[in-house]
């Protein structure tokens, strides 16, 4: 399990909850979710992120990253929730948002 303020991630049962609230993640957001929690400190810069999910198949310049970011920030941000992913303005990073693990 890992804790990431009130997020919770099951790895061994693909499983996430925001509190008490069971969070619902495509394979590949789940996979991007994990990625990240397990570099909790760090910022992650897309030449990371992309192969370690898409593998070679994907150009850092593809949209792809952007798009599963916003559906997991939809997913694991709801309004009255503070916000855990951090985007790095002008660099394309991904970080959590003052939170250790």
């Amino acid at each position: 399990m890992i804790s990431i303020g009130d997020l919770t991630i099951d790895q061994t049962s693909s499983r996430v909850w925001r509190a008490d609230r069971e969070i619902n993640l495509s394979k590949t957001e789940f996979e991007i979710l994990c990625l990240m929690a397990k570099h909790t400190g760090d910022v992650l810069d897309h030449s990371i992120i992309y192969p370690e999910i898409w593998g070679s198949g994907f150009e850092p310049q593809s949209k792809n990253l952007a798009v599963y970011i916003g559906y997991l920030r939809r997913k694991i941000e709801q309004p009255n929730e503070s916000q855990l992913l951090q985007t790095v303005r002008g660099r394309s990073d991904m970080s959590w948002n003052q939170y250790e693990a």
